[in-house]
């Protein structure tokens, strides 16, 4: 299977794999260890949009992937994207908070009542709710 390929790879191949491979190399490698590979996902010219949300959507990506995510100004014009950003719990706080401004009211509701995302960020999102019914 692929998996079993790409554990046989190397740090070079699975490198080049990472850039030129298919959309399910790319899917498995976005959870590679190595924080190299993962960026040379993201830097792939053959990603869509698509799979960058269903990326922010991964609990199992690291906080960098999630950051150069939320940085990229072309992927933050789809909403996808920032509403997956802000309810995947790995996201840095920072980033999650500053997207939270970005969403419609129906979504900061349910970050309000989600168990999953950080502390802070539920209580900003109760704070942003009962700012807008006064």
């Amino acid at each position: 299977s692929i998996l079993q390929k790409l554990t046989k790879m190397s740090f070079s191949e699975r490198l080049k794999a990472a850039n030129k491979g298919s959309r399910e190399v790319r899917a498995i490698l976005i959870r590679d260890p190595s924080k190299m590979i993962a960026m040379a996902v993201l830097t792939s010219p053959k990603l869509t949009e698509q799979e960058v949300e269903s990326f922010a959507k991964m609990g199992n990506v690291s906080e960098d992937v999630l950051r150069y995510i939320g940085s990229k100004r072309q992927w933050m014009k789809n909403y996808g994207v920032v509403l997956a950003l802000t309810k995947n719990s790995k996201t840095p706080l920072a980033v999650s908070l500053t997207l939270l401004n970005r969403l419609i009211e129906r979504d900061v509701t349910s970050v309000a009542n989600d168990r999953n995302v950080p502390d802070p960020l539920r209580i900003a999102a109760r704070r942003k709710i009962a700012a807008s019914r006064t």
